[in-house]
């Protein structure tokens, strides 16, 4: 009789181990005890659970917690495999092969595969979909005409081959795609939560996500409430059972919160408490460089900003950046280039009057006012439209101050809460400037938004010469023609006084000392999946 070899297939019990040992987690603990809950300090209210459609840094966070993509990001900021095990390139850097883990799961315990990505690639560049961050996929083959709408979103260079490996083709070698794969526009969604709930498939009780955490509730003007998701593949990994991401639009209430024991970390700390705080809470700030940007956008959409050089010029050259810096705000650092400084292989492009005395540079603003067609005979008035928070509020006033002083400008203020002011950023609905922020660790993501293809995140800047430069880098092989060309881009925005740089960007926080796992880094990201409370 011929035997018939049985062999054995471990591959579903492997795929229950995450289960068995967040079960045994909880049979460890003692009768009637309770989960800990991680309250953070998070900023502005969230706009948007959807990670195709979310744009705040608070939304950032929370999705981090709920999602995970094809790579993640470590405690010190570090991409590592996520979803992808490993992944191979072609030899020509347009085929990527993503390598998915088997045990991938959703929260509600579904297999992940490599359709999902498909399914959820397609849908962050769909025309119809209203993504918010379409352009992180460009670099995909078709992916930019579909975000146009002139191809279907299954023209997209991506295809499912089985269940677990993801192949995505390039229109372009870029070194650097990899990097891109942390962020929440790159994410997966779960296709049937979508087909059955529409638009509402991202609140309680409907979404299904695939990180550390799953949603709980979601109460606005309060507060995000997630969970250890018992699916997850590292769930033994994930130390703090419930994580309530706090809204935190006033900075000084914040402060006092966490001075209560109300926070186990804030998102900010107010810049006339630090001085304070560093006396009498050392062991508990914390503070480092952050990659990013504050900066005053001219709605380039109107007049005079849309042709006025001279003017767009005049106000930024009399913002006396290092006052706002070092007396003002006392943190931070004078920005006198767009793109922030320490980026891999990039170094920025200053403004021509970096060199300058702040006399110097002001002598020349008042020239340029009335080179701009305003002075004594012709008084210039400005709305300064700025987000919600007391660094804001602090800034925007020290500006207008200043113009006021330099030039004879006159600033009429207001600010409105980020979702609110980032939806009149999108829409144009702002009559001059805007004082806003912009985080990324990539010098090519700064200047996108001042391409004229840019319609959510741009101000109406259109030059021919910036988005020629801008595609020479689209096309450059290697990182330093890259940069080249990058730095090309730069110098033309800034000698068009399309954007006016203020202060780079910094991480303040409070940190509770019986949080542990909190790495600074110049993304200022601190996954909760990585911390712990101590008792």
């Amino acid at each position: 009789m011929r035997r018939i070899p049985v062999r054995f297939r471990p591959l579903p019990f492997l795929c229950l181990l995450p289960l068995l040992v967040f079960l045994t987690l909880m049979a460890a603990l003692p009768a009637g005890a309770a989960e800990p809950v991680l309250r953070l300090g998070n900023g502005p209210d969230s706009e948007s659970l959807d990670p195709h459609r979310a744009v705040g840094t608070g939304d950032s966070r929370i999705l981090t917690a709920l999602f995970e993509g094809l790579l993640t990001p470590d405690a010190e900021g570090h991409m590592m495999p996520g979803v992808a095990e490993r992944w191979e390139i072609s030899p020509d850097g347009l085929t990527y092969r993503f390598f998915l883990r088997a045990d991938a799961r959703w929260s509600d315990g579904s297999p992940l595969t490599a359709a999902d990505f498909v399914y959820s690639w397609r849908r962050a560049v769909d025309p119809a979909t209203r993504p918010l961050f379409a352009d992180i996929l460009y670099p995909v083959q078709n992916a930019e005409a579909i975000a146009a709408g002139r191809m279907p979103p299954d023209a997209l260079g991506v295809l499912a081959e089985g269940d677990h490996i993801f192949q995505v083709t390039l229109a372009a070698p870029k070194p650097n795609f990899t990097d891109y794969l942390y962020h929440r526009a790159t994410y997966p969604v779960h296709r049937p939560s979508v087909d059955r709930h529409g638009e509402a498939f991202a609140r309680p009780g409907n979404l299904v996500s695939n990180g550390p955490y799953r949603l709980v509730e979601a109460v606005p003007q309060s507060h995000v409430l997630v969970e250890r998701n018992p699916h997850f593949h590292d769930v033994a990994g994930v130390a703090i059972g419930r994580v309530s991401f706090m809204v935190s639009e006033d900075s000084q209430a914040e402060m006092r919160r966490f001075r209560a024991g109300e926070l186990d970390a804030t998102d900010t700390v107010p810049p006339s408490q630090l001085d304070w705080a560093g006396a009498n809470l050392a062991g508990a700030l914390r503070r480092s460089p952050r990659a990013g940007i504050n900066f005053i956008a001219p709605n380039m959409r109107n007049e005079p900003w849309k042709s006025n050089r001279a003017l767009r010029l005049a106000l930024s050259l009399a913002i006396d950046r290092d006052t706002i810096a070092n007396r003002v705000l006392r943190d931070g650092q004078a920005a006198y280039s767009f793109v922030p400084p320490g980026l891999p292989d990039y170094t920025p492009a200053p403004l021509a009057q970096t060199g300058w005395t702040q006399p110097a540079r002001e002598a020349l603003a008042r020239q340029l006012l009335t080179e701009a067609g305003y002075g004594k005979g012709k008084a210039l008035k400005v709305h300064l439209l700025y987000p919600t928070g007391e660094m804001y509020k602090q800034m925007a006033i020290a500006i207008a101050a200043q113009w006021q002083a330099v030039l004879g400008v006159q600033t009429v203020l207001e600010n409105q809460e980020f979702k609110v002011m980032m939806g009149r950023v999108r829409d144009g609905s702002y009559p001059d400037l805007v004082l806003r922020q912009w985080f990324w660790l990539f010098p090519e993501k700064y200047l996108e938004i001042l391409r004229s293809r840019e319609q959510r995140n741009g101000n109406g800047y259109a030059s021919p010469s910036f988005d020629a430069a801008m595609a020479g880098a689209d096309q450059a092989v290697t990182r330093a023609e890259f940069a080249a060309a990058l730095r090309t881009a730069e110098s033309i925005a800034l000698a068009d006084g399309a954007v006016m740089p203020v202060l780079f960007g910094s991480s303040r926080h409070l940190v509770s000392p019986r949080l542990k796992g909190w790495q600074d880094n110049l993304r200022d990201n601190h996954p909760a999946r990585y911390l712990s409370l101590q008792p």
